[in-house]
């Protein structure tokens, strides 16, 4: 009989009540280019008038617009003066950002990224106890 080695399992997704995106924002922080918007965003964007969100995307990855990075490593867009985590343009936002699921695989890499959440076990950087 051959043991196997016992892998970590991924873990379960957050539920999403559990989680306060106005508390983390730590989707927000990403490498320039990344945070993609839509063809389908430009058109209403551009349809809209919002001329201030169009004047604020750079290239992206694979040929598409992003929006741009402030100094401080988030979205141009991250955080207001109530809220700062909050999105200046929540209601107008990209459809990348209407389709991130808060306690998903992604949102919980991200926020381990960020040092929100502690590294998986086995995980470089992890630590061991």
């Amino acid at each position: 009989m051959v043991a196997h080695a016992s892998t970590p399992a991924d873990p379960e997704p957050a539920p999403p009540a559990a989680l306060d995106c106005l508390t983390c924002g730590a989707c927000c922080f990403q490498r320039p280019g990344t945070i993609l918007v839509s063809e389908g965003d430009l058109v209403r964007w551009k349809r809209a008038g919002q001329r201030d969100i169009l004047a604020q995307l750079e290239p992206g990855y694979f040929g598409q617009m992003a929006f741009a990075m402030g100094p401080n490593g988030a979205c141009v867009h991250h955080g207001t003066d109530a809220e700062p985590h909050a999105c200046r343009i929540y209601d107008a936002r990209s459809d990348t950002c209407r389709d991130f699921e808060a306690g998903s695989w992604q949102c919980l890499e991200f926020r381990r990224d960020r040092g929100i959440d502690p590294p998986l076990p086995g995980a470089r950087g992890a630590r061991h106890g």
